[in-house]
């Protein structure tokens, strides 16, 4: 008789984080909704971007810079409610945005917040991501691990409570996790499908795959390439009706590929 053999080995500490944040997510009372935006266009102005100037922009950033926009078109998508029970409103966007590294031999998503991503270019927020992914060092969410290391020294249920509370604190909130979280799938898998994020920001969007399929566009049957969303926001805080004004302003700006530099000329070596 065969014998079975098993790995036993401790929780990663960054694991631990994980698992914080999922049980001070159920505090929050979320609604999600689900959505396809044609992103051909942007795609095309990407690509020719690259072959004129030898450039490759982020998609990621493409997209982060979209949401950013549509977020300081309307900040109180991205309010908070503070102890005191008034709402707190922020004009800059800070994207918290998990950049993948490795940490202590295992892979790990940290977030890294693109600060004021509303007023910088595509371009900016592309080499800022790439920046970090390169050397995570850059990143000074890296650099709080000696805190995260006292964080879970404390009792289970202490953590959870100082985490879930971490939005009553809006001052706090943004600067450790951003006032908008923005999960990219596609920057650890390919193919289509949704997903729906631990909702740590009163505003999360995961950008999930891209599907390419055929419909009809002015008359004549295409291949087009469609960007899932899914866009989750605490209801405690946001109501129904700016949500659906911030998708529709987002849905505009990607199909339109709003932000994406006109290619010109290719830059000398």
């Amino acid at each position: 008789m065969h014998q079975l053999h098993s790995k036993v080995v401790a929780v990663p500490w960054a694991r631990r984080l994980v698992i914080d944040a999922g049980r001070a997510a159920r505090r929050r009372h979320a609604i999600h909704g689900l959505i396809e935006v044609d992103v051909t266009s942007a795609r095309g102005a990407l690509r020719r971007y690259c072959e004129t100037t030898g450039e490759n922009l982020s998609f990621t950033a493409f997209v982060t810079s979209c949401i950013a926009r549509a977020v300081a078109a309307d900040p109180t998508v991205q309010a908070y409610r503070n102890l005191r029970g008034r709402e707190v409103t922020f004009d800059q966007v800070d994207i918290g945005l998990p950049v993948e590294v490795d940490l202590d031999g295992t892979s790990f998503a940290f977030t890294h917040v693109l600060r004021d991503a509303g007023r910088r270019t595509v371009q900016e927020l592309s080499d800022e991501i790439r920046a970090v992914k390169a050397d995570p060092q850059l990143s000074p969410s890296v650099h709080k691990a000696p805190w995260a290391h006292a964080y879970l020294l404390l009792p289970g249920f202490v953590r959870t409570r100082l985490l879930g509370s971490l939005h009553r604190l809006p001052r706090r909130q943004q600067a450790l996790a951003g006032t908008v979280g923005v999960t990219a799938v596609g920057m650890f898998g390919a193919g289509g499908g949704w997903g729906i994020a631990v909702q740590l920001h009163t505003l999360s969007i995961v950008i999930g795959g891209i599907t390419r399929r055929p419909i009809l566009f002015q008359g004549h049957l295409v291949e087009r390439d469609w960007l899932q969303l899914t866009i989750s926001v605490d209801h405690d805080v946001v109501d129904g009706a700016p949500t659906a004004r911030f998708v529709r302003r987002l849905r505009e700006l990607l199909t339109a590929g709003d932000g994406i530099p006109r290619a010109t000329s290719r830059r000398s070596a």
